[in-house]
């Protein structure tokens, strides 16, 4: 039975030696070392792999938690001798040498077990090695430029830049490009995107170049317009020279219509009754305003004496006044000198030209050339008319004496 016993042990040793050599190292840091510890003793089978630390466990994690994770990830071993059995308690782990800095050569960490048939204990040394885990960082820089030949970016646009940043290795950096338009002038600065539009982070500072566009806004007409208010008369030269020039503008200009004077011409006065609306504003449409004139012809009292561009008939002969009714009828002579006088006036009302329709119309229907032989055909009537009435007047005395010298004979 002893023998058995020894066999089953010679059997089972190098079974356990060759679980020692072949367990694996948990992954602790990614630290990637393979690096075992093993140490036989009278007493216990010791194992234990050294163990890679990051710097930012340190910072991340409390000392306690920092310790277990080590020995978790040593994934150290310890077995009984005397029975194999595995060793669960019993044994003390020293991190007094472990520090927070990075160390190239391992900090050792020594796990101690109490002696059983030895006279002194039995340890296992393993190593932490503390590595700069930190990602390295990287500069990010950002610059506009213009995507319109001959413009320049101007401050509205520059004043949008993003500041300079860094990032570290491994990481992507995306720019955002949620910029507002700016306004320049008659058009608008677009943002069109970044070169290149994202990068991963690798080994070197990068640069991204956003580009904007400037776009002209669409121009519209503001335009000015006169009418009469009358089907018979249109407006002269006069009046359309005061027409404003046509001009142009953008969405939202805000225009006002200037005002207007009156205008003197033949026969009267044109006036201006005023503009459809005195302010627009430009909505994506053309603006148009129409001005209204309204002419005024010059009446029988005005201080003018130039005719009324109205269109007019023939004028009237002028009413030759009655006699004074005498007790007898008109001699033959007082006859004659009365009929004398009307065909005069009948010869100068036939003289004066009927108005053609173009006359009507008070923009030059009257040259001055006619206005001056209407002028004075008018004055020759009236000439003519004081005439009749003098000679009325001296054939009333004549009729008045003539009946004087009968009643004394």
């Amino acid at each position: 039975m002893k023998r058995f016993k020894q066999a089953i042990c010679s059997l089972l040793l190098p079974a356990i030696l060759l679980a020692c050599l072949v367990i694996p190292a948990s992954a602790f840091a990614a630290s990637g070392l393979g690096n075992d510890n093993h140490t036989d003793t009278d007493d216990y089978c010791l194992r234990a792999h050294d163990v890679s630390v990051g710097l930012s466990e340190f910072t991340s994690k409390s000392r306690t938690q920092l310790e277990s994770d080590i020995i978790a990830a040593s994934a150290f071993t310890f077995y009984y001798r005397s029975d194999w059995n595995t060793v669960t308690s019993g044994y003390s782990v020293d991190f007094s040498a472990l520090t927070d800095a990075v160390s190239s050569v391992g900090y050792p960490v020594v796990v101690t077990l109490d002696p059983i048939s030895m006279s002194s204990s039995s340890y296992i040394t393993f190593r932490v090695f503390v590595v700069d885990d930190t990602p390295a960082s990287y500069d990010v820089s950002y610059s506009f430029e213009s995507g319109t030949s001959g413009l320049t970016l101007p401050s509205g646009v520059q004043s949008l830049l993003p500041s300079g940043s860094t990032a570290v290795s491994g990481s992507t950096v995306t720019p955002s490009a949620d910029f507002s338009g700016v306004i320049e002038g008659a058009g608008k600065w677009t943002f069109s995107g970044w070169s290149p539009a994202s990068v991963t982070i690798d080994s070197s500072d990068v640069s991204f170049t956003g580009t904007w566009v400037w776009t002209a806004f669409p121009v519209y007409t503001v335009e000015y317009r006169f009418v009469s208010d009358s089907s018979k008369y249109s407006l002269p030269q006069s009046v359309l020279a005061k027409l404003p020039a046509s001009t142009s503008g953008i969405a939202g200009d805000v225009f006002s219509a200037p005002n207007m004077s009156s205008v003197s011409a033949s026969g009267g006065i044109w006036r201006f009754s005023g503009w459809d609306t005195h302010t627009q504003t430009i909505n994506n449409a053309d603006v148009v305003f129409t001005g209204t004139w309204h002419w005024h012809a010059y009446t029988s009292g005005s201080s003018s004496a130039t005719p009324s561009p109205s269109p007019v008939g023939s004028p009237a002969a002028t009413q030759t006044p009655e006699p004074t009714q005498s007790a007898e009828p008109l001699s033959t002579e007082t006859q004659e000198i009365s009929a004398a006088s009307i065909q005069v006036l009948e010869q100068v009302n036939d003289s004066v030209p009927p108005p053609t329709a173009a006359a009507a119309a008070p923009d030059n229907s009257i040259s001055p050339v006619q206005a001056a032989v209407a002028a004075a055909l008018a004055a020759l009537v009236a000439t003519q008319s004081f005439a009749v009435a003098s000679d009325l007047k001296i054939l009333k005395w004549y009729q008045a004496k003539k009946a004087a010298r009968r009643v004394r004979s």
